[in-house]
């Protein structure tokens, strides 16, 4: 036999022993389930039924939280830095010849923190529809970075679980270990209630001198399925009652306008950050449903959904508090100490979300003994009715127990609200116009100054509502966006709508007619830019940006395009209890261009200052504002002269390539002039074509992101457009690289041609230095002229400081070709 043919051989047999060797744990652990979970559940023989995907009031896919009191060290610390999640696939359900035991197959999964999706952030369960079953990977990967296989039974009288198997655990070295474990989890009974909790262990089955090994993880789980809604309002629907006059808050079905419950409240109440605001608390006692003192106070909570029924407008929450401790806002674990879970119903008398709230108790060292008790915290939560300058929260709630001062856990009330103001998702909400007086006092009414030419745009119409861009005298920038709310009586966004057929028609009035005033609200956000850190090891750290929330109320002048406004802004928490305060005392005047026309630069200018003292520990240097203002008619004319430039450039190139195919034609018929043809005049006819290719070539291949714009869209036609012009451009280049191509052969075969050459020789030597001397002025005069300009992205407004060098050049590309008779 030839030495390779036994090499191959020798290759072929150890890859198959190997790969025997690594399923042979699957096989040892299926077979080792008496050894680890006989005296939890006996193993009895399947019988033939088709299986299922469900099992009691486990889910098919079933999420929940593990915490592990050592080091789990068989996965990255990248994953577990982030999150406690792991999730729980049903891939088998198979009946038993003992009644009351089921087979029970699935995988126990780990997802990256960057790619899981929580049951918390959904709607909780679907009723009604289908259960497929999961497929898990075959190997751990950075996305599912541990899997587990796992075979037991489930007993169901019991409630006990019990699985033995194997997998894999990808870790960020790129290792990859096979751990071998035992999953054993308690009280998965038919059914569950509020106080239903899935708890157990996840124990490793390797020595623990082995590199699999990992210590035991405890586990918390919710159930997903068969829950009873146990909490009924009825006789307690006023202890669960905040006092709120009802007739000041909307009722569900203008919050729901036509969609179901559980959608709707998974959209606008489970997807929103809550500012709190403690009322009584003092020295951080008695402020949380918690013992003892707390270090530091949360200053915002959230609430999540792990089930919900649209029928009954019921629904089982999570409410977070957020905990100040972490590092990192992707940090997403779940602690049982700063979390209750809670049962909810909507009341219709009350127009509110009462919700019955309770603790997990027995949780300080392992979660695999937790339980709910100690259900005495009670909230509530409206959407208000009415809004004002001072309050203008979509959601609003208090948090407060029904137990006595003396009692341990007591908490002084906590009222919580939104920190997003969505009032355009609540069609009945109305606005009340409180601070009037004062600004009929501070803004001083404008002459009229009647000029036919100039109207501004209608508080009814689009462009009332901007992007705006924010620089303080102190040379700080920002961005941000100005909402109308409201104009007069009316929401903005249901006027603008309504009056959106007609907008057109206003745009084209000729006769100038007088607008009026209108009283007019804002909500305007602004983000301070914070530029990036350098840490110690050279890297730049980034820090938050700084929010500023102003909401503002005045009049708004259509005939000159004057608004202006008192506000009041958001104060950031000042005390150790998170309360926070407001300024009032701010002035806001903005100036509108014109509809028709394109003065003012079609820039929004305005100014926000303080009219406190300076002395005044609230006051803050004067802000300048300013915006693109775009209306339709703009926005017309800016497309009809960019469609016009597009078809001159098409034009023109067509014609240029004509000329050109008539000079190639020329020149066959006419071979003996071609020596005499200045070949440095055809290089820069060459150039002119080939420097807008090489720097627009993108255009042929890729689409560009930078042509998306808020101002208008085009369907793809401007890129089309370009593409037209980069192919007759590229025509006529290669024509001109063909004439060329012809003139230098036939100045090369001409015997004559000595002094021909020592001509383009000398009309070089003086061509080239000019071109260079003007490149370099044009470098110059542009840099020279450059200022700072405040360009609109689709996401926000940015000051671009930054020219590249290729603008110049393909500005300076133009002039190249308009010499070509100078040689």
């Amino acid at each position: 036999m030839k030495p390779s043919m036994c090499l191959w051989l020798c290759t072929l047999k150890i890859s198959f022993l190997c790969f025997n060797f690594s399923v042979k744990p699957v096989s040892s652990v299926l077979h080792s389930y008496s050894d680890h979970c006989f005296s939890i559940v006996p193993e009895p023989v399947p019988n033939s039924e088709p299986p299922g995907y469900e099992f009691g009031s486990f889910g098919p896919s079933q999420s929940g939280f593990y915490y592990s009191d050592g080091d789990f060290r068989v996965v990255s610390s990248n994953i577990t830095r982030y999150t406690n999640s792991f999730s729980f696939y049903t891939a088998a359900v198979s009946q038993t010849e003992k009644d009351g035991v089921f087979m029970i197959e699935g995988s126990f999964e780990l997802q990256s923190p960057f790619v899981l999706q929580s049951l918390l952030y959904g709607s909780g369960s679907s009723k009604g529809s289908v259960s497929t079953p999961h497929v898990p990977p075959t190997v751990a990967d950075y996305t599912n970075p541990f899997i587990l296989k796992l075979h037991g039974f489930w007993y169901e009288s019991l409630g006990e679980l019990c699985m033995v198997g194997t997998g894999s655990s990808y870790l960020k070295e790129g290792t990859l270990l096979t751990p071998v474990a035992v999953l054993k989890l308690h009280n998965i009974n038919t059914s569950s209630s509020i106080t239903s909790l899935i708890t157990g262990t996840l124990e490793s089955l390797s020595p623990s001198n082995d590199s699999n090994y990992f210590e035991p993880i405890s586990i918390l789980l919710f159930p997903q399925l068969n829950h009873k809604f146990t909490f009924v309002s009825g006789d307690s629907a006023d202890e669960l009652s905040d006092g709120s006059d009802p007739e000041k808050n909307l009722p569900v079905y203008d919050v729901l306008r036509g969609r179901s419950f559980c959608s709707k409240f998974t959209s606008l109440v489970f997807r929103t950050v809550y500012n709190l605001q403690y009322t009584g608390c003092r020295s951080n006692k008695k402020c949380l449903p918690r013992d003892g003192v707390i270090a530091n106070l949360p200053g915002s909570m959230s609430l999540s959904a792990v089930d919900c029924s649209d029928v009954l407008k019921r629904v089982q929450i999570l409410l977070t508090f957020d905990d100040k401790t972490k590092l990192s806002r992707h940090d997403k674990r779940f602690d049982p100490n700063t979390t209750l879970v809670g049962e909810g119903i909507w009341d219709d008398k009350k127009n509110q979300l009462h919700v019955l709230l309770c603790r997990f108790l027995d949780i300080e060292n392992s979660w695999s003994n937790a339980h709910v008790g100690d259900c005495t915290t009670r909230l509530s939560l409206r959407f208000p009715a009415i809004w004002s300058i001072k309050e203008t929260s979509t959601i609003m709630g208090q948090i407060w127990t029904n137990k006595t001062v003396d009692d341990s856990g007591y908490f002084e009330k906590i009222v919580f609200q939104s920190t997003e103001n969505r009032i355009d998702t609540l069609y009945r909400s109305k606005y009340e116009y409180t601070e009037l007086d004062r600004v009929s006092n501070l803004c001083t009414e404008k002459k009229l100054a009647r000029n036919k030419r100039q109207r501004y745009p209608s508080p009814k119409f689009s462009g009332m509502r901007f992007s705006i861009s924010v620089k303080s005298s102190k040379g700080r920038t920002g961005w941000g966006f100005a909402d109308a709310l409201t104009v007069n009586n009316q929401l903005y966004k249901h006027t603008h709508l309504m009056f959106a057929a007609i907008n057109d028609d206003f745009e084209r009035l000729t006769r100038w007619e007088p607008q009026g005033r209108v009283n007019i609200s804002y909500i305007i956000d602004i983000k301070w830019h914070t530029p990036p850190k350098l840490t110690n090891e050279g890297s730049a750290s980034i820090a938050l940006d700084e929010k500023m929330e102003i909401t503002a109320e005045g009049i708004y002048d259509a005939d000159t395009g004057g608004l202006c406004m008192v506000g009041c802004r958001k104060i950031a928490s000042i005390d150790q209890f998170g309360n926070a305060s407001m300024d009032c005392d701010i002035i806001l005047n903005f100036q509108f261009a014109p509809v028709k026309g394109f003065k003012n630069e079609r820039y929004i200018r305005g100014r926000i200052r303080s009219i406190r003292e300076k002395s005044d520990l609230l006051y803050f240097h004067p802000l300048d504002v300013s915006s693109v203002a775009y209306s339709r008619e703009q926005a017309r004319h800016t497309i009809w002269t960019m469609d016009l430039e597009i078809a001159m450039v098409v034009i023109s190139q067509t014609l240029v390539c004509l000329f050109v195919r008539s000079q190639l034609y020329h020149s066959k018929r006419q071979p003996n002039r071609l020596p005499f043809t200045s070949l440095v005049m055809l290089v820069i006819f060459t150039l002119g074509q080939l420097i807008p290719l090489v720097l627009n070539y993108e255009a042929l291949f890729h689409q560009k992101n930078d042509q998306g714009t808020v101002l208008f869209q085009t369907g793809g036609w401007l890129e089309v457009n370009e593409i037209i012009v980069r192919i007759t451009s590229m025509v006529a280049f290669l024509l001109q690289l063909r004439i060329l191509q012809q003139a230098f052969l036939s100045r090369s075969n001409n015997r004559n041609g000595k002094g021909l050459w020592f001509a383009e020789k000398m009309s070089l030597l003086v061509t080239l230095p000019l071109y260079l001397y003007g490149a370099f002025v044009v470098l110059l005069a542009d840099r020279g002229n450059y200022r700072c300009d405040t360009v609109l992205l689709p996401t926000r407004p940015v000051d671009y400081w930054q020219r590249s060098t290729w603008d110049d050049l393909k500005s300076y590309a133009g002039l190249i070709s308009d010499g070509f008779l100078l040689p």
